[in-house]
């Protein structure tokens, strides 16, 4: 090689001049693609690591003339790979208690053609808490243990601790579980102790990590930080929120005070997990990772700050309104309720319009279909939420379980769940050294899991009108759900795994060869 450009792969680099991979490190390379570096051009390095790209040519021709004296060893540390723990453990947890329960669970109320079934309760609290805690939870925190001291060019804080984080989690969550199943036994109390100690220390010490990661740089703070340490603050908040509905639960007398703290804490519990935690978390990581990976663009008004207070405004305007019209039963309090709706709709229409996400990309590859879809499915559940109080007084019910779990599935599955499966397939090649012209295309699954979240999402609104008819084919909807992601599954473990080979591309060549 006599001179590099920005067209060339990271690895084409690191193999010609060993030495250069100082250069990429401090730049934010930090053991993505393991000893010979990603096969992404380095034109794509240098878009998504904010560096440009022209001097980081010059810089790197110059080390090629004339190369450090000092030899370059490549050492894999816990830092770098500590991200496939937490996704391999998101994925048991996903395909076991997570949504093979939930399908479980559904199949369950299609049987007994209500979704009112007490004697579910249980189960399904114990399967919310597991997709939460162990599916978007585990994500978060292996991306960003990951990606975050990348962005910031520094290595992670104390990667040891970061470890202990994953295990605690893990008893967490399983303690949890078995606590929903055995309370309101003395064990199953114990069991719900253990878990919020071990939950609530396991987010403190990430929180923690992750600052004192940010600490260590002399980068500029970026706008997108503040999402992702308001969603931080939101995901320890639901924790609390999240033991507190647990041990009201346990301490009720009789079945209907159960009922009644459960209607009264866990609204706006599920509100706080997704319209705090997880709309913050995506929209960070959009505004960092979306424009960028794909070429789209800088958007013509720059409206991160008005999302951010949005965001936040509408989640305690509908925090605030709930609990006064759950706890006065004036009318007048749905007003406010009906307000943060539309502000919800507001902002998710405004990140859209923020990310250009359904603009022309000039970067194309697998994943784009993913995070359209995510972005779809997000437009889809906003726009329903402001015809929740309209729907309820126009079918009659006041409240409909049906509507509501309705438009919960199109935001978890159709907005989170899709933009985990999209993100993980874009960003997990990179790090395993994967040519990802030579990965599968993930059509099957993303079909699939559109089938499948489109069937839930229509048909349990149907079950108000026809639910002779639609609870039976409701029923089957979790299962192809669940299908998608196992296949979706297997297809990341496996990459993961070939991130310990040399030259994991090469193992790649039977593959098809993905749509770019």
């Amino acid at each position: 090689m006599t001179e590099i450009t920005k067209f060339m792969s990271v690895a084409e680099i690191v193999g010609a001049c060993p030495t250069a991979r100082r250069i990429f490190d401090r730049h934010g390379l930090k053991g993505c693609g393991g000893e010979h570096g990603p096969m992404e051009p380095l034109d794509f390095f240098a878009a998504v690591h904010n560096v440009d790209a022209d001097a980081l040519v010059r810089e790197l021709n110059i080390e090629l003339l004339n190369p450090h004296k000092e030899e370059y060893v490549y050492h894999e540390s816990l830092g770098d790979f500590i991200y496939r723990r937490f996704f391999k453990a998101a994925i048991v947890i996903v395909l076991t208690v997570g949504a093979l329960w939930g399908a479980t669970n559904l199949l369950q109320i299609a049987l007994g053609g209500t979704f009112l079934q007490v004697r579910l309760v249980p189960a399904i609290q114990a399967h919310a808490h597991a997709m939460i805690f162990g599916w978007m939870g585990l994500f978060v925190m292996g991306f960003a243990y990951q990606s975050f001291p990348r962005f910031k060019y520094v290595s992670l804080w104390r990667p040891e601790l970061a470890n202990m984080t994953l295990y605690l989690m893990l008893i967490g969550i399983a303690s949890r579980v078995g606590a929903e199943l055995l309370q309101p036994m003395p064990v199953g109390v114990g069991l719900g102790i253990l878990a919020a100690g071990t939950e609530l220390a396991a987010i403190f010490m990430f929180i923690v990590i992750i600052f004192k990661t940010a600490q260590q740089s002399v980068e500029p703070h970026q706008v997108y930080e503040k999402f992702i340490f308001g969603a931080f603050f939101w995901f320890f908040v639901q924790a609390i929120v999240s033991d507190l509905l647990f041990f009201a639960k346990v301490t009720a007398a009789g079945v209907d005070q159960v009922v009644m703290r459960i209607a009264l804490i866990d609204g706006p519990l599920r509100d706080i997990q997704l319209l705090g935690f997880g709309a913050l978390i995506i929209a960070g990581v959009s505004q960092r990772f979306v424009p960028a990976v794909y070429g789209l663009g800088k958007p013509r008004h720059d409206r991160q700050r008005l999302i951010f207070w949005l965001i936040n405004g509408a989640l305690i305007l509908d925090i605030a309104s709930y609990e006064l019209f759950f706890a006065t039963g004036n009318l007048y309090y749905s007003i406010g309720l009906e307000l943060a709706f539309i502000l919800m709709a507001v902002w998710a229409v405004l990140l859209v319009m923020q990310l250009r996400v359904f603009t022309k990309a000039s970067q194309k590859d697998r994943c784009l279909k993913f995070i359209h879809a995510a972005y779809g499915w997000l437009l889809i559940s906003m726009a329903m939420l402001p015809f929740f109080l309209i729907y309820g007084v126009l079918t009659h019910q006041g409240f409909s379980h049906a509507f509501l779990g309705s438009y919960r599935h199109a935001y978890t599955v159709g907005f989170v769940t899709f933009m985990i499966l999209g993100v993980s397939s874009r960003v997990v090649p990179i790090l395993a050294g994967v040519d990802s012209n030579r990965v599968r295309s993930l059509w099957g699954p993303f079909i699939l899991l559109n089938v499948g979240c489109a069937g839930r999402v229509v048909l349990q609104i149907l079950t108000d009108f026809f639910p002779r008819k639609a609870f039976p084919l409701v029923g089957a909807t979790g299962f192809i759900e669940v299908a998608a992601l196992a296949w979706w599954g297997v297809e990341l473990w496996r990459t993961m795994n070939l991130a310990h080979t040399n030259r994991a591309q090469l193992l790649l060549a039977p593959f098809p060869l993905a749509a770019r």
